[in-house]
């Protein structure tokens, strides 16, 4: 390969460098575009989740806010920890299962296992607290 075939080569590879870096800028412009949307959404989210708090944030065992929601993977209902795990022990002391406390689903075997903390679900209720304390 000749000298100039090599220098011709380096040159286009300059340029299409120069090309990736203008199309990074472009991918990250619409990136941060994208995100401030998504911040957008979530203001309107937290909105809709205000209107609909007591259906959103209400432990179906206690019927008041949950404080630490935990997600079961097997329905996807939620429930406060501490109500939960107290049906389970309770259940279990009785050598019986643990139904899911939600009407009609059909859930018929709770597991500790099954529980996990639902971190996203706590900030919510939170967020809703610290806006209810403003107004």
């Amino acid at each position: 390969m000749s000298l100039s075939a090599v220098h011709g080569t380096l040159t286009s590879l300059k340029s299409c460098q120069a090309d990736i870096g203008t199309g990074m800028d472009i991918v990250t412009d619409v990136a941060m575009d994208l995100a401030e949307s998504a911040e957008n959404l979530e203001e309107l989210d937290e909105d809709i989740a205000v209107t609909l708090s007591q259906v959103n944030f209400t432990c179906p065992l206690t019927q008041v806010e949950m404080v630490n929601p935990v997600k079961n993977k097997k329905c996807n209902h939620h429930y406060d920890e501490g109500a939960i795990l107290g049906l389970i022990k309770t259940r279990q002391s009785q050598k019986k299962k643990c139904r899911c406390p939600v009407v009609g689903c059909g859930n018929a075997d709770v597991r500790e296992s099954d529980l996990i903390p639902d971190q996203m679900l706590r900030r919510k209720i939170q967020s809703q607290k610290r806006n209810n304390n403003r107004t």
